[in-house]
């Protein structure tokens, strides 16, 4: 089984600012029935970063996830060339170390398809708030056998 797990002190301090980055715009995490702080930061290839917060609805399908947020500002700003994404997240009441939250699935297939899926196989970090706790792992490993535009029948000219 693959183990992500990599020590804080291992990683390029590149990476480490985006984790920061992510960490950062967790706190402002609007969520109201789960109290989980969530945020990502994704870095494009020009090295403009791009940040956002998890923020729910007590109608749980209504809510909008950090993932999502972060690309969608990127691409809004008309971002197409990414490197990585990170994702921090956790309970902000917890004492000690957690363990490293990880995109949910639907997230997962937007990181591949916004990013560029296996051709640029981008990188995804992911850890806890405390940034002790922290995987790295490249998008294909972490969404393997995706769906995706080869999967769609090509539209006729």
């Amino acid at each position: 089984m693959l183990d992500p797990t990599v020590s804080p002190s291992e990683l390029p301090r590149a990476e480490k600012r985006l984790l920061e980055r992510a960490r950062e715009i967790a706190s402002r995490a609007l969520n109201p029935v789960s109290r989980f702080h969530v945020g990502a930061a994704v870095q494009a290839a020009n090295g403009d970063c791009y940040t956002g917060t998890f923020f729910e609805s007590s109608s749980f399908p209504l809510g909008v996830c950090a993932e999502a947020a972060a690309l969608a500002a990127a691409v809004t700003a008309g971002v197409r060339d990414f490197d990585m994404i990170a994702v921090v997240g956790g309970d902000p009441q917890s004492t000690g170390p957690g363990r490293p939250v990880t995109p949910c699935g639907g997230c997962r297939q937007r990181i591949f398809d916004v990013t560029g899926g296996p051709q640029r196989n981008v990188t995804v970090l992911c850890a806890d708030l405390t940034l002790s706790q922290i995987y790295r792992m490249d998008i294909c490993t972490l969404l393997p056998l995706p769906f995706s535009a080869a999967d769609l029948p090509i539209s006729p000219a």
